[in-house]
């Protein structure tokens, strides 16, 4: 059987790395053929994720050159509303069978995009949310996908980081800089924490993105004495998490973030914005904080209380990898999509 999974690019985001973890897991299976095809640019970060894992790389984006590439497989597994269309078109009057994850929790309702999901209601094999929210906000607009539509939870490949000593509590944020990952919100909600409390901080960010240049003037106006990196690209997970004592989500919107999948594979307490699929993973005061989005003074006094609270943090810390391991592994996610499949 051969599955392609399509992805808009291979930047480091939560769905392209969730994508190449569940076509890791498939590649176990040696009734799977797995390759990933990218509508974005040669080179791109994520390319050498791909290579490590020995799966197929695919690049293309022109409906004839999908055409030619999509006919080979059994399923083509969108993963992203930007490719959405060109896949349809592209294996219309085609046997192959598309399958559409929705990351995200956002609906579309402009005419464009009601005309491709008439298209889809007539192509989609199935059509996979992450969370509940997404698929209960999504069939308020769009009912006629009731029957194609099912929850899928994401999940996440075991980790295996080591927490490096250090004297100060590092929080972080992971996540490219775009507007609705709100990284401001968390330089601001430190700027409020007492100058104690700033210098027991280290605050990091991990992600590049149009409005890095602006969260990094921020931090310097508002934060000046707190220890803030800006690290960047890093691939390497056990790194992220082995620098990390305290993830940070500050997200408008979300679907099932993989950031806090790979907290909780990592034992790392979050603290995390209250929207999209976000409380399915965060039980507040049991594995972590959730907050009201965008109210910074809340979120200072969640810092506030995992800074102050040991035993709070070691509680949380076992929580989170307990979750993990009960509901969100890679394996369980992969079996569920091959059910979906079929």
């Amino acid at each position: 059987m051969k599955i392609i999974h399509v992805v808009s690019s291979l930047n480091v985001g939560g769905a392209e790395r969730f994508v190449i973890d569940l076509a890791a897991e498939q590649k176990k299976s040696q009734q799977f053929n797995i390759d990933i095809l990218s509508m974005g640019a040669k080179g791109e970060p994520l390319e050498e994720e791909v290579r490590r894992f020995e799966l197929g790389l695919l690049h293309s984006s022109s409906i004839l050159a999908l055409r030619k590439k999509l006919a080979t497989a059994d399923f083509v597994h969108v993963h992203s509303s930007y490719c959405l269309l060109r896949v349809l078109l592209a294996t219309i009057f085609t046997t192959t069978k598309v399958i559409y994850t929705r990351h995200n929790e956002r609906v579309h309702k402009t005419l464009k995009w009601r005309l491709v999901y008439l298209l889809a209601k007539l192509k989609l094999h199935k059509m996979i949310f992450v969370a509940d929210k997404a698929r209960t906000n999504y069939l308020e607009t769009y009912r006629s996908f009731e029957k194609k539509s099912i929850i899928i939870l994401n999940g996440v490949l075991p980790m295996t980081p080591v927490k490096t000593s250090n004297k100060k509590v590092r929080i972080s944020h992971v996540g490219r800089f775009v507007p609705l990952k709100a990284q401001h919100l968390l330089i601001e909600a430190v700027a409020l924490l007492p100058s104690d409390l700033q210098q027991k901080l280290c605050v990091s960010f991990f992600g590049t993105g149009e409005l890095m240049e602006k969260n990094q003037l921020l931090a310097k106006r508002l934060i000046p004495d707190v220890e803030v990196n800006f690290r960047g690209f890093v691939t390497d997970r056990d790194e992220i998490y082995g620098h990390t004592d305290i993830l940070a989500v500050t997200s408008e919107t979300e679907g099932l973030s993989l950031a806090i999948l790979e907290a909780l594979a990592s034992g790392t307490p979050t603290i995390a914005s209250n929207v999209g699929g976000n409380p399915e993973l965060i039980e507040d005061n049991v594995n972590g904080y959730l907050y009201s989005y965008a109210d910074t003074q809340q979120l200072a006094n969640c810092i506030t209380l995992l800074l102050t609270n040991p035993a709070t943090y070691q509680s949380f810390s076992i929580n989170s990898l307990e979750k993990f391991k009960n509901g969100f592994s890679m394996q369980i996610c992969a079996d569920n999509y091959l059910r979906a499949y079929h």
